[in-house]
This record gives structure tokens, C-alpha cells and sequence, in this order.
């Protein structure tokens, strides 16, 4: 598993954020879990999971925006 190592401001209630982390982590993992299954249904070529992942990542770029990661 990887770290990430944050600086969090001292107003910032540390628990909080940590929830929000976590929920967001669970989501990248279900996102993941259902790619790969995706996959092997699908059966899809190199190039298809290329472009699959550029959409993949497009939108999850949102996500973060959204959340300001």
C-alpha cells in the first residue's frame, strides 16, 4: 500500500479530512474493481484500454476538482 503524506493547516479538523480521504479512497477502489471486470468481459485490445484509461482519468480529474485534491 502506498503513503501520502499531507500538510494540514492547524483550523482544519484532522478526523474530518481523514473521512473524506477514506470515502474517496473506497470509491477509487470500487472504480478500479469494476475496470478490471470491465476488461475481462469486455476482452478488450491494448489500444482500448488506452483510451479507456484517458476517459478513466479525465473524469476522476473532476472528481478531484470538485474535492480540491
Amino acid at each position: 500500500m502506498s503513503e501520502l503524506l499531507i500538510q494540514i493547516p492547524k483550523d482544519i479538523p484532522v478526523s474530518s479530512l481523514k473521512r473524506k480521504i477514506d470515502d474517496l479512497i473506497r470509491e477509487e477502489e470500487i472504480r478500479w474493481v469494476l475496470f478490471e471486470k470491465c476488461k475481462k468481459e469486455l476482452s478488450l485490445g491494448e489500444k482500448e484500454l488506452e483510451y479507456l484509461e484517458i476517459v478513466r482519468e479525465k473524469a476522476w480529474k473532476e472528481t478531484k476538482k470538485k474535492y480540491g485534491l
